[in-house]
């Protein structure tokens, strides 16, 4: 059985096609979607952009464990964000993905030499219940050496990385009357352009149309704002435990099966996150949160705080084996 949530392909992007555009563009925004904006203007000729990123980060939700986790468990990445391929035959995703990107000193298929890619089907248990259908359906692809993080920044990030500007919020875009527009800055600055590309983040969007954040003048036209306040992205986070010992199976579910078809944007899992990895020998156990129910709960806890409510969770789930490890 293969499956793949990605398109068989994706629109063309031919090579110096507005290499006779002489004006200039921002794009707002340095997650996946600004960032393959940016390579994709490159690949097309484009001389002069730039993307500017609110944080002290690029990737948006993809995000690879600290520096000090990654050593603790012998040197291997792990993800915090995004993690999974969701397809069974994940080469295929990245390549589509890069398809008209791949620059000259590319292997053919827009993806490092490094990037190697691992089955991933394991045993599910709900709660202390094995699945034995899960198991046989639930097929994907991770990353064995590095992460999906690791695989945006050698292969997107790296080409792009002189026009991408840090810790550089956006507070308004004025789309003037004589077509360019104006980008003003959270600390004042004025930037001038042609062009905006804007891939702010749908929560951003949706703070933006309440008057909250990002603001836009003339206002985002009506019919958009009613297809951002649909548009649902629920709560989530990722914790990852380095554990003495390996105590829980490959991945398990807190809640039934049935309540996972009922509502599969809800779920809590705990699974060994180093299932497959064949340069792993440490125990990384991941506690994952979506939904309203199971993530929003935990909204306002900070970092340590949400860490030991995680561990007093798994606690009551394995006989107190989280904090014994």
């Amino acid at each position: 059985m293969q499956h793949h949530f990605c398109p068989s392909q994706f629109p063309p992007i031919p090579k110096g096609h507005a290499a006779d555009f002489g004006g200039s563009i921002i794009i707002v925004g340095a997650g996946v979607s600004g960032l393959f904006a940016a390579l994709s203007l490159e690949r097309m000729g484009v001389r002069h952009f730039t993307v500017l990123e609110a944080s002290d980060h690029v990737g948006g939700r993809l995000r690879a464990a600290p520096d000090e986790f990654t050593s603790a468990v012998g040197g291997q990445a792990f993800d915090v964000g995004a993690e999974w391929i969701h397809s069974t035959d994940g080469a295929r995703v990245l390549a589509s993905m890069m398809e008209d990107l791949v620059g000259d000193d590319g292997n053919g298929d827009g993806t490092s030499a490094t990037t190697e890619l691992i089955p991933y089907q394991p045993t599910w248990h709900f709660r202390s219940r094995k699945s034995r259908l899960m198991t046989a359906l639930y097929k994907e692809t991770k990353f064995n050496t590095t992460t999906w993080h690791g695989w945006l920044m050698e292969n997107v990030y790296d080409k792009v990385r002189d026009r991408v500007e840090l810790k550089t919020p956006v507070d308004e875009i004025i789309y003037k009357e004589d077509g360019t527009v104006r980008v003003i800055l959270s600390n004042g600055e004025t930037r001038e352009a042609d062009r905006v590309i804007c891939t702010a983040s749908l929560a951003v969007l949706k703070e933006s149309i309440e008057g909250k954040l990002l603001r836009f003048d003339p206002p985002l036209p009506d019919e958009k704002q009613k297809a951002i306040r649909a548009l649902d992205m629920p709560p989530g986070f990722r914790i990852l435990f380095h554990m003495k010992e390996k105590f829980c199976p490959d991945l398990m579910s807190l809640h039934s099966f049935c309540n996972l078809l009922s509502d599969p944007n809800d779920v809590a899992l705990i699974y060994d996150a180093a299932l497959g990895k064949t340069h792993v020998d440490s125990n990384v156990l991941a506690f994952v949160a979506i939904g309203n129910q199971n993530a929003g709960q935990f909204g306002e806890l900070g970092q340590a705080e949400l860490a030991a409510a995680v561990l007093r969770r798994i606690d009551e789930v394995f006989d107190g084996k989280g904090s014994a490890n």
